[in-house]
């Protein structure tokens, strides 16, 4: 078994709101000793000829790192997010009833993940139905819970069973932060390794090169809610300052 590092849930200008290209994401994460980058473009603006495009320009774009191409699905009004991995997958639709997408996702031999439970109320929709379709859910979304897992998310899969998963949620430089899934993959990175690790669980959540859980509890906990605070503090004034500064 060799233990790799994955880049979970990262955007690229292929999704309507971001614009870093796959290749300078390739460059990025390579620098910052990622092995692999799991890829996770909104559906909104995605039908099945575009997705095959996508796929080819993943592939075309891996070099020096594995760029697995990943789809974020949402429901119809935008609240349920699951980002979907696997091998050959189809386009699985846009807007579609979340119980759907993931029986249709499992049938077609692909890996869901509940992504950010917390933004927007998502974990109140949650149905028990969905428990044996999920591989995991993001208990530490970097965009939306900053540089602290979210207790209520840390709470949500110890209650439900689900395994624990680490995403930056990249869109812009913003969301760049030591935050990793390893892999456990039979021989060197191929897509099809990845997939068959994430289907069969060989993976734990990292974060600065230990395990994520380290900082649910605890002293480590206290320390980066306490950071996080203090980010959440001064992020709306040097935002303001930005906005200033480019007028």
């Amino acid at each position: 078994m060799t233990r790799i590092r994955a880049a979970a849930h990262v955007h690229s200008d292929w999704s309507d709101d971001a614009t870093w290209p796959l290749e300078e994401l390739a460059r990025a994460f390579a620098r910052r000793r990622y092995d692999v980058v799991l890829m996770a473009e909104h559906d909104r603006t995605f039908d099945e000829e575009r997705w095959a495009a996508y796929r080819e320009a993943c592939a075309a774009a891996s070099n020096g790192i594995l760029l697995v191409p990943g789809m974020e699905y949402g429901d119809e009004d935008n609240v349920v997010h699951v980002p979907v991995w696997g091998d050959g997958l189809p386009f699985l639709g846009r807007g579609r009833p979340t119980l759907e997408l993931l029986r249709d996702a499992r049938a077609a031999g692909g890996v869901s993940v509940f992504a950010h439970p917390w933004r927007r109320g998502a974990n109140e929709r949650f149905d028990p139905e969905w428990l044996p379709l999920l591989a995991g859910v993001e208990i530490w979304n970097r965009q939306y819970d900053g540089v602290a897992p979210s207790p209520q998310a840390v709470r949500f899969a110890r209650e439900q069973g689900l395994r624990p998963f680490v995403s930056l949620d990249f869109h812009s430089r913003r969301q760049f932060f030591p935050l990793a899934m390893e892999l456990e993959i039979d021989g060197s990175p191929s897509a099809e390794a990845v997939y068959r690790a994430l289907g069969e669980g060989r993976f734990r959540p990292a974060a600065l090169r230990v395990s994520a859980l380290r900082f649910t509890h605890g002293l480590p906990a206290t320390t980066v809610r306490g950071l996080e605070r203090s980010r959440r503090a001064v992020r709306g004034p040097v935002r303001r300052l930005e906005r200033a500064i480019r007028r």
